[in-house]
């Protein structure tokens, strides 16, 4: 099964909002991540949080069943919201509606990625890029030119590509800028890593430097 898990950060736009529902079986709202989805249009199967973001009127637009109140103060709304989705059965979660405004958010709501590492297919998708943990290998079958950054939590040892315009060979990668904005060259590319947290930024755009040897 497919879950849509929308948080409570900027808004992505509505069309991409409606496209992933739409490949989604049921879609779950982080707290306020609700009003994303009454924006979108979208019917929502599950909130899930401490729900201090709804309001009196929210509560009589959800149908029984759909609130899930979680005060555990350790974990986000987000954190509960993908943990609902996963005990719900779904083996791919896509999360949006994740980034924007603070950076401290945005960089903390990747580490879900992280944490549930071997639970399932988990992405974090906006509006410019599909974020991923490289979970041992990775192979992406896009065009060439479709941007591909590579961002190492902490030390990632025996990170290798293929199919990239710059490639890498067993290469020690730090939380740098050193694997930034890459691209493919030759698709089928393929990303690999030894150990370590490695998030793979794929863009959803193509961006050439250049003639591709």
């Amino acid at each position: 099964m497919r879950a849509l898990v929308i948080a409570n950060g900027e808004r992505v736009s509505l069309g991409l909002l409606r496209q992933l529902a739409g490949e989604s079986d049921f879609v779950v709202a982080a707290d306020g991540g609700f009003h994303h989805a009454r924006a979108a249009g979208l019917i929502v199967d599950a909130v899930v949080g401490d729900l201090d973001s709804l309001g009196e009127e929210d509560y009589r637009e959800l149908g029984p069943g759909t609130v899930f109140r979680q005060a555990d103060p350790d974990s986000t709304d987000l954190e509960k919201a993908v943990a609902h989705a996963l005990a719900r059965g779904a083996e791919q979660v896509a999360v949006t509606c994740a980034g924007g405004g603070r950076a401290d958010h945005a960089l903390a709501n990747l580490s879900i990625l992280v944490k549930n590492r071997g639970r399932g297919d988990l992405r974090v998708v906006d509006d410019r890029f599909e974020t991923m943990l490289v979970d041992g290998r990775v192979e992406l079958d896009d065009v060439p030119g479709t941007v591909v950054s590579l961002v190492s939590i902490g030390t990632c040892t025996g990170v290798t590509t293929t199919g990239m315009r710059w490639n890498l060979r067993d290469h020690t990668l730090e939380f740098s800028p050193y694997g930034v904005h890459n691209e493919i060259a030759h698709p089928p590319a393929t990303v690999s890593v030894k150990s370590g947290d490695l998030l793979l930024f794929r863009g959803r755009w193509v961006e050439r430097h250049g003639r591709l040897g």
